[in-house]
């Protein structure tokens, strides 16, 4: 009996923490423009077709950091990766850190503006190749999010891919 009693006080007390972790960061927060996404999946298939991704968006921490899990499926999976999004005090910025399954890192900053968010200039790295890119998330209401990544190539930007989503 006292072990089940001591079993459903540490499962509240965990399950406590893991909601505290998952609270919002208050409006005034630096990371409040980021508010849009969490508590949300967003997915979309690519421009041309027969593939999808879908991005889970969640706080963590107490709203210092955003969580963004993310699977492609269809003709270019299997593909994962994880984003997390954090207020950089020093350069007073939002920045991000990207990690995918196929051993790829970027990181670079976001910059919130009216209905979209700015992804500028990044390098993204994999295997000792590197590419550089930069993304705009526009969003259409509260329910919908056209994705642009160009690719910069000979000194020109290019179009990498465009991803329509909807907020499920």
């Amino acid at each position: 009996m006292a072990t089940h009693s001591l079993a459903k006080s540490i499962a509240a007390v965990v399950l406590g923490c893991g909601a505290l972790s998952a609270a919002a960061p208050a409006a005034d927060s630096p990371l409040a423009p980021l508010s849009r996404l969490a508590g949300h999946c967003w997915k979309g298939e690519f421009a041309e077709g027969g593939s999808w991704d879908r991005h889970c968006f969640a706080w963590a921490y107490d709203g210092t950091f955003l969580h963004d899990k993310h699977v492609v499926t269809g003709k270019r999976a299997p593909y994962g990766g994880e984003t997390w999004y954090r207020h950089d005090a020093k350069a007073q910025r939002i920045v991000f850190h990207y990690f995918n399954s196929e051993g790829g890192y970027s990181e670079g900053d976001v910059q919130p503006a009216q209905n979209e968010f700015r992804f500028p200039e990044e390098r993204y790295e994999r295997g000792g190749k590197a590419l550089v890119l930069r993304t705009i998330w526009r969003f259409e209401g509260d329910t919908k999010m056209l994705a642009v990544t160009e690719q910069q190539k000979d000194g020109q930007w290019v179009e990498a891919f465009r991803i329509a989503f909807s907020r499920e």
